[in-house]
C-alpha cells in the first residue's frame, strides 16, 4: 500500500502550487483546454500535525468501524509518510498527505498528461473538492484512489488494495471515500 502512496507523491511532485485560496462551488482555477477545471478550496485546512503524522488522521475508532483495521503502519514517502491500516485478511487503505506538491491542479494535470490509468472528478469529500485518478486502472480488482483538496497547494491520498476476501472488493472507491470522509472530520477537529 505505501509503495501506492509513494508512485502518487512523485507523480505530484512535478508541478508547482497555488497558495491561494478560492471558492468551495468548485469554481475553475484557470481555464484549460485539455481537461476538466480545477475546483479551488475556500477553507483551507490546517494539515501541520498530520503531514507527517499520517495515522493520526483517522481514529482507531473510524478505522475500525469503517474498514474493520486491525493494525496500521506508518512508513516515510517521497514527499511524506503515509499510513496504512490492514484488516485480519492483510486488506489494506492507505493515507497521505502531500504538502507544497500543487494540490488538485498537480493531480488533473498529471492524469490529462499520463494517458493511462484513470482519472474523474469525485464528489466533495466533506465540502472539499476531490478527484479518484491512478496510475493504472484497478477499481474493478479491488483498488481505488481519491485526491482531497484541503488547500489550494496540498491534497491527501487515500487508497485502498483489496482482494476478494474484502466486503468493499467490488467498490473499492466508495471505501476510500468513506475513509477521506472520516480524515476530514478529523482535520476539521484539530484531534
Amino acid at each position: 500500500m505505501t509503495g501506492l502512496l509513494l508512485v502518487v507523491a512523485a507523480a505530484c511532485s512535478a508541478s508547482p502550487g497555488s497558495g491561494s485560496s478560492g471558492s468551495s462551488d468548485n469554481v475553475p482555477a484557470s481555464p484549460s483546454s485539455t481537461g476538466p477545471k480545477v475546483p479551488q478550496v475556500t477553507t483551507p485546512l490546517d494539515t501541520t500535525k498530520f503531514d507527517q503524522h499520517p495515522c493520526s488522521a483517522l481514529t482507531e475508532t473510524q478505522a475500525q468501524q469503517i474498514f474493520a483495521a486491525v493494525r496500521s503502519r506508518e512508513g516515510g514517502g517521497t514527499v511524506a509518510p503515509g499510513c496504512s491500516w490492514y484488516d485480519s485478511a492483510d486488506n489494506s487503505v492507505g493515507l497521505g498527505f502531500l504538502p507544497g506538491q500543487g494540490g488538485l491542479a498537480t493531480t488533473y494535470k498529471n492524469s490529462v498528461d499520463a494517458g493511462a490509468g484513470y482519472f474523474e472528478v469525485a464528489p466533495d469529500v466533506a465540502g472539499y473538492p476531490a478527484a479518484f485518478a491512478g496510475v493504472s486502472d484497478d477499481r474493478k480488482s479491488g483498488g481505488c484512489q481519491i485526491a482531497v483538496g484541503v488547500k489550494n497547494d496540498e491534497v491527501f491520498t487515500v487508497s485502498a488494495l483489496l482482494d476478494q476476501s474484502s466486503q468493499d472488493y467490488s467498490d473499492p472507491c466508495s471505501l476510500v471515500t468513506k475513509v477521506a470522509e472520516a480524515a476530514v472530520t478529523t482535520l476539521k477537529s484539530g484531534a
